[in-house]
């Protein structure tokens, strides 16, 4: 049922990756503790749990009639897993994480990740949240355009400000030597390499 709220929740979970693809490349605060990554991974989680109150909120409003298979598709969940890409195994690692966390020496630290990287089981879930959506939802070739031309330009600051640390026009004070090694908004060189790649 494609109502006028089930719109709504779905703008609401494109506006969550969307803005996930936009804010957590760009963000550093120079006046944190932490300047670079826990304060992107707060932002990021913040999105995902929006994005899956949308979700919730979608399906509630859809009813159960919306997992059910279309023309054409396994009619079994079991068989819709087992066909699309990555799914079994995102189901391994949420699993794998879960176990990990429980058993873990300290739970705490393993749920939220510790205080300089935030690095934990929350964070991955955080991550798979999104993942999940995007695969759920993504379904309009328009939707797929807008995801390659947020990338496309968030990149370009990104890569601008890489090489105004290259020339040594940075006008921010880094405690380490970012005209050798650019940092850019991602705090760390490798970060940026995988990024950009």
């Amino acid at each position: 049922m494609n109502t006028k709220l089930s719109r709504l929740f779905a703008s609401i979970i494109e506006a969550g990756w969307l803005a996930a693809l936009i804010v957590t490349p760009l963000f550093f605060n120079v006046h944190s503790s932490r300047v670079f990554e826990p304060d992107k991974l707060s932002l990021l989680r913040s999105i995902a749990l929006i994005m899956a109150v949308a979700w919730l909120g979608k399906t509630a409003n859809e009813g159960l009639g919306a997992f059910k298979a279309s023309a054409g598709e396994p009619s079994s969940l079991w068989q819709r897993i087992r066909m699309t890409p990555l799914v079994l195994p995102t189901l391994i690692l949420v699993l794998s994480y879960l176990i990990s966390t429980v058993l873990s020496v300290s739970p705490r630290i393993s749920w939220w990740g510790s205080y300089q990287r935030m690095q934990g089981t929350y964070t991955t879930y955080s991550y798979i949240v999104i993942f999940c959506l995007l695969l759920g939802n993504l379904r309009r070739r328009e939707q797929w355009l807008r995801i390659v031309y947020v990338m496309i330009l968030t990149s370009l600051p990104i890569a601008f400000y890489g090489i105004l640390q290259r020339t040594g026009a940075d006008p921010l004070p880094w405690g380490g030597n970012v005209r050798t090694r650019i940092a850019s908004n991602m705090g760390n060189s490798i970060f940026v390499a995988a990024y950009l790649l």
